[in-house]
C-alpha cells in the first residue's frame, strides 16, 4: 500500500521509459569460433530451441535446430550446412527443415511471453544453391521464391500469429537472395504465445520434394511478458465469482495493525486502496471459493493488487491446490535486474518484466492466471481447483523466480509491506456433471444453473429439452445470468 502519492508522482515525472526484455544467446553453449553442435536441444532460462536428433539409413542426422559459430561464408557445400551466409560474433542457430518426416524447428518457451524480435538469414549453402545451382537444385529464376513463416502457438495449441519472411524473392523482377542478418519485429504478435515454429516452403519442387537446402539461420530472438495492458478489468462480466473463504493468513513482518485484515481478500475487488489484506515481508494467504475453479477456455483467475503505478510493483507467487494441502507454484520469471529501493526511489519495476507473478497490473486490474500451464502436475486436478495461496515476495533479492534470478520489487517498505492483496476472481468456474445422476445441480450465486443436452457430439446445438440424465447422450451444465 502506498502513502504520499503526491509524492511518487513528482519523482517519476521525469523519469524515461523501461523496456524489459531478454534476447536469447548461445554463446555458452559454444564458446569458441568455428565450433557446431547439432544433437542437443539449447535452453536459455525460459526459452528452448529444439534439436532432434536420429539415427537412420546407417547414419546419425539432425532436424530442427543445430547451433554454430562457424564463420565460412565462402563455401556453399553441404559440408558447410553450419554457416550463416553472414558471419556473427557471436553463436547462432541453425535451422533445418526436412519437410515435416521430423519435427520442425521449433522455439518452445515455459511462460506465455510476448515475442519482440529475432535476427534471420539464409545459410551460406542455401544462398549459394539458390544463385548457382548443385546437383539436386537449380538456380533460382523468374518468380521462384524461398519463404521463411514463423507460426505462434497459445496454450491451448490455436494458432494466434503467423508471418513470412522472403529469405529470396524473383517475382517481379527482383533478385533478392538475402545474406545479411535482418530483424524481424515480432512485438505485434499477443503476450501469449509459447510456441514459435519456423517451416521453409520453396519453388523448387521435384516430385513434392524440395531441392533448396531447407536451412535459415536465426539469432538474438528477443521477448518480454505481458505488459499493463493484458490485465483483466474487474468489471470484467467474465467473472463468475470472487474469494469466499480464508483457509489461513500468516501475515509476515512489518504490516501495521490496521492493515491485517484477511476479510478485505474476499468479495470482487474494491477498487480502494486502503480495502486490501496486506501479506506482509513474505507472508501468505490461502482463499477458498463459492465453486472449484477449472481449467477452461484462456486465463481462469486473476489476482487483484492496490498498485498506482507501474513503476512501484509489489509482487507475489501464486500456488493451487485441489484438496487445501499439496499445493503447486506457477513457474515465474524476472527479466528485471536491478534492485528497487524503498518507494522506487532508486529503480522502479515494470510490468513485461515479470512473468507469472501476481501485483504486475495496477489497481483495478487483475493478473490472469491460466491453470492449462500446470495440466499434469501430480497430485493437482487443474479440472478442480479449491484453493489459492498468494505469497509476498520480499523483492531484495531472497527470493529466487523458478530459473534461480533474484526478485526485486521496492524494499523496504514500511507498515504496509508486502503484497496488498485486494481479491482473487474467478473467470472459469467448475460446473462439471456429477457421476450421480440424483445429484443437485451446482449452484453459483448469481447465476442459473442450466442443464443441456446432446444425443450425439456432432449434433448441431445444445439443448435444453433434455431426457433425464443417465440417458444415452451427452449432458452438460451451464451458466445462465
Amino acid at each position: 500500500m502506498r502513502r504520499s502519492y503526491w509524492f511518487l508522482w513528482v519523482l517519476f515525472l521525469g523519469l524515461p521509459a523501461f523496456a524489459a526484455q531478454t534476447t536469447v544467446s548461445f554463446d555458452g553453449l559454444l564458446p569458441l569460433p568455428n565450433e557446431y553442435v547439432n544433437d542437443v536441444s539449447a535452453t536459455d532460462e525460459a526459452a528452448t530451441f529444439v534439436n532432434t536428433c536420429y539415427f537412420d539409413w546407417g547414419a546419425w542426422y539432425w532436424a530442427g535446430f543445430a547451433f554454430s559459430t562457424v564463420s565460412n561464408t565462402a563455401d556453399g557445400t553441404y559440408g558447410n550446412q553450419y554457416a550463416a551466409a553472414q558471419a556473427r560474433s557471436g553463436a547462432y542457430a541453425v535451422a533445418y527443415d526436412d519437410g515435416g518426416y521430423h519435427p520442425a524447428p521449433e522455439i518452445l518457451l515455459d511462460l506465455p511471453a510476448a515475442p519482440k524480435s529475432v535476427l534471420v538469414n539464409n545459410t551460406a549453402y542455401a544462398a549459394y544453391v539458390i544463385r548457382n545451382s548443385n546437383e539436386y537444385a537449380r538456380a533460382f529464376t523468374t518468380n521462384d521464391t524461398f519463404i521463411l513463416t514463423l507460426t505462434a502457438r497459445n496454450l491451448a495449441g490455436e494458432i494466434v500469429a503467423t508471418t513470412n519472411h522472403y529469405l529470396a524473392d524473383f517475382r517481379d523482377g527482383k533478385t533478392l537472395i538475402q545474406t545479411n542478418w535482418s530483424t524481424l519485429d515480432l512485438s505485434w504478435m499477443p503476450p501469449e504465445v509459447v510456441s514459435i515454429v519456423g517451416t521453409l516452403t520453396t519453388t523448387d519442387m521435384s516430385y513434392g520434394w524440395p531441392n533448396t537446402p531447407m536451412y535459415f539461420a536465426l539469432a538474438d530472438f528477443t521477448y518480454a511478458y505481458a505488459g499493463l495492458d493484458s490485465g483483466i478489468a474487474a468489471t470484467n462480466p467474465a467473472f463468475r465469482c470472487w474469494a469466499n473463504g480464508v483457509a489461513d493468513y500468516a501475515p509476515g513482518p512489518n504490516v501495521s495493525n490496521q492493515f491485517l485484515l484477511a476479510a478485505n481478500a474476499l468479495g470482487p475487488a474494491s477498487n480502494d486502496v486502503f480495502a486490501v489484506a496486506c501479506l506482509g515481508d513474505n507472508g501468505w494467504i490461502t482463499l477458498t471459493f463459492p465453486a472449484p475453479i477449472t481449467d477452461g477456455p484462456g486465463p481462469d483467475f486473476a489476482v487483484f493488487e492496490n498498485s498506482v503505478w507501474e513503476r512501484f510493483l509489489e509482487l507475489a507467487t501464486v500456488e493451487v491446490s485441489s484438496d487445501g494441502a499439496a499445493f503447486t507454484a506457477f513457474p515465474c520469471h524476472t527479466l528485471s535486474t536491478n534492485p528497487v529501493s524503498a518507494y522506487a526511489t532508486n529503480g522502479v519495476t515494470e510490468s513485461g518484466a515479470f512473468g507469472n507473478l501476481a501485483g504486475k497490473h495496477l489497481l483495478g486490474t487483475g493478473t490472469p492466471f491460466d491453470l492449462r500451464e500446470l495440466a499434469g502436475t501430480p497430485g493437482l486436478d487443474v479440472r478442480r481447483v479449491t484453493h489459492v495461496r498468494i505469497r509476498d515476495l520480499l523483492g531484495d533479492g531472497s527470493n529466487r523466480d523458478s530459473y534461480g534470478n533474484p526478485i526485486y520489487d521496492p524494499t523496504p517498505t514500511y507498515g504496509t509491506g508486502g503484497f496488498d492483496l485486494d481479491a482473487v476472481g474467478v473467470l472459469n468456474a467448475n460446473v462439471d456433471i456429477s457421476t450421480d445422476p440424483n445429484a443437485p445441480a451446482p449452484a453459483l450465486d448469481g447465476y442459473h444453473t442450466l442443464l443441456e443436452y446432446k444425443a450425439t457430439l456432432d449434433a448441431p446445438a445444445w439443448t435444453t429439452d433434455a431426457p433425464p440424465q443417465g440417458a444415452p447422450g451427452f449432458f452438460r451444465y451451464r451458466l445462465v445470468k
